[in-house]
């Protein structure tokens, strides 16, 4: 009891008292108006890091609530990429829409376990609820589920473990797969990590505005057939990160459906444009896939950590993640669908609140209205861009993703632009390689980017190239 006393006072400690709760909560509304008001004008790329003046150590004794902001702010918020600015158009953002951090504050906060239905049947009505609003979005069928998962890369594996799945394992060897290379590099880690790395792979040959060439799909695919192979899996795309291109889904569609293939859809950038009226016909037939993965944290805007993936047939997704032991018995007893059946994770973060409170607060249509101004602002990018002398453009654009370069022979000088862009930091794009060259790209996702964003990036451009 002696030693009981003499801990328990410093273990108290960890228990904040409301009103010292409060004095936090104060500082941190005062943090959160000052950062927004300078994300609203300040760069959208900060430059390297920072060297820090020593090295950090463990903290064995408490400070105070606003030394540590105050470190985080230096820690984090004074280098690298600002994917809150309304300028960043490098790669596909996570916007952080504040009303997804009220909805990570109260999950933390109240730490309901989501993970079982019958430990937390509320916390487990919104998990479900956001997975058959992502359901209807699409237009899957009834017999569809899914899972959120903290990315497209996790959403993905699952996906792949869910076909696995639906072929015996002594024909894996071989089944073979389709993709293409402007596939996202997830699809290949994620046969690898579920043991399918050794099975036959097709690397399928793209058309001249990146998309997969279905009648080189289907070439291949007989001729894997005549060899004795067994057709697999197809990953398609909607929405790839170099370009935004959209293979021609229904075409592969009816393949997959001829030659008995699992169609997968990667739409973890582009898929949420199918609420939109200018993209929804050539997204629509991703409700004809096996599998799509979608990512929160990019078309709905949400902070980093949100991906999600749907499949057709929700019990083979629970066939590969169900599992049980006595000391589940009493959660696994009653209540409805559990997350956990249906994905790697045991023990996961109530993540569905932040989707759950952000379409609540806003309502789906302007979130539409959002995506629909993107794809506009991409159109009008690709003709600014288009009408600049020295300046070569990609495809146009599919959705809001647009490449472009200097037309000078050789990478030096489309690097230099590129270079000059990020030294100058108020906007930000990214480089990649397509056709054996170095593009520069534009990706327009965040929520806060308007016409005055994408102006300042064209004047940021055109001075660069000049």
């Amino acid at each position: 009891m002696d030693d009981l006393r003499r801990v328990e006072a410093a273990s108290r400690e960890l228990d904040s008292p409301p009103e010292e709760i409060s004095r936090w909560l104060e500082d941190l509304s005062r943090f959160s108006a000052a950062y927004l008001l300078e994300n609203a004008a300040g760069p959208a790329y900060l430059g390297p890091a920072k060297s820090r003046s020593s090295e950090p150590t463990l903290p064995h004794a408490p400070s105070s609530f606003r030394d540590a902001l105050a470190e985080y702010r230096e820690l984090a918020l004074r280098s690298g990429i600002v994917p809150t600015s309304g300028r960043f158009f490098g790669y596909v953002p996570g916007g952080g829409i504040p009303t997804a951090a009220v909805g990570d504050f109260l999950a933390a906060l109240t730490n309901r376990y989501a993970g079982m239905y019958a430990a937390s049947p509320g916390a487990g009505e919104i998990e479900n609820a956001t997975v058959r609003w992502l359901i209807e979005m699409i237009g899957f069928p009834e017999a569809a589920w899914g899972t959120l998962q903290s990315g497209g890369s996790l959403a993905t594996l699952t996906s792949v473990i869910a076909a696995r799945e639906s072929r015996p394992p002594d024909q894996w060897a071989r089944s073979v797969v389709y993709r293409t290379e402007e596939c996202h590099l997830a699809i290949q880690k994620a046969l690898h990590v579920a043991g399918l790395a050794h099975v036959p792979s097709r690397v399928v040959p793209v058309d001249d505005r990146l998309r997969m060439s279905v009648s080189d799909l289907v070439r291949q695919v007989n001729q894997d057939r005549g060899e004795g192979l067994l057709a697999w899996m197809v990953f398609a795309s909607a929405g790839t990160v170099n370009t935004g291109a959209v293979d021609p889904l229904d075409a592969i569609a009816d393949v997959a459906a001829r030659e008995k293939l699992w169609l997968h859809v990667d739409a973890a950038y582009g898929g949420f444009f199918v609420l939109t009226e200018s993209a929804r016909e050539v997204l629509a037939p991703m409700a004809r896939a096996d599998s799509v993965v979608l990512d929160p944290h990019k078309g709905l805007f949400l902070p980093y950590g949100c991906g999600a993936l749907l499949v057709r047939d929700g019990a083979l997704l629970k066939k590969g993640f169900s599992f049980t032991s006595s000391y589940l018995s009493d959660v696994h007893r009653r209540g409805a669908a559990s997350t956990a059946d249906y994905s790697p994770e045991l023990t996961r973060h109530f993540r569905s609140l932040r989707l759950w409170m952000s379409l609540k607060v806003h309502g789906l249509e302007r979130f539409r209205a959002a995506l629909e101004e993107k794809l506009i602002l991409a159109r009008i990018a690709h003709d600014r861009l288009r009408a600049m002398p020295r300046i070569e453009v990609g495809p146009e654009p599919d959705l809001s993703c647009v490449a472009f370069r200097v037309r000078e022979e050789g990478d030096a000088v489309t690097q230099s632009v590129l270079d000059r862009i990020l030294e100058e930091g108020r906007v930000h794009v990214s480089s990649t390689r397509l056709w054996g060259k170095l593009w520069l790209r534009i990706c327009i996702l965040c929520f806060r980017s308007h016409w005055e964003d994408l102006e300042a990036a064209l004047e940021e451009i055109d001075r660069a190239v000049a």
